[in-house]
């Protein structure tokens, strides 16, 4: 398949989906309608499985390297002051 997948904008590929779902609904009745779609689902499933085995596969290679050293403080800080408001509003009721 050729590498062009990249190149649709998302909004025009989900309108794509919907295009083709809906021309598909007035050929089929609902036995048949229940029947590709869960083909089409099987599809979508099969691709999901695939590449989440793959990206765990490619995290387990790149874990061998030194994982970059992250700066927490400001992730802290921001947890703590959401915290704090939670905390206020909670003390509200």
């Amino acid at each position: 398949m050729p590498n062009n997948l990249s190149k649709v904008p998302a909004d025009a590929f989900t309108i794509s989906a919907i295009l083709i779902g809906f021309l598909l609904i007035d050929d089929l009745n609902p036995a048949e309608q229940n029947s590709i779609g869960n083909w089409f689902m099987m599809i979508g499933q099969v691709l999901c499985t695939n590449s989440a085995q793959q990206q765990v596969i490619n995290n387990n290679n790149n874990q061998t390297a030194t994982p970059p050293i992250v700066n927490n403080n400001s992730s802290i800080d921001v947890l703590k002051r959401s915290m704090e408001k939670v905390n206020a509003e909670v003390q509200k009721y």
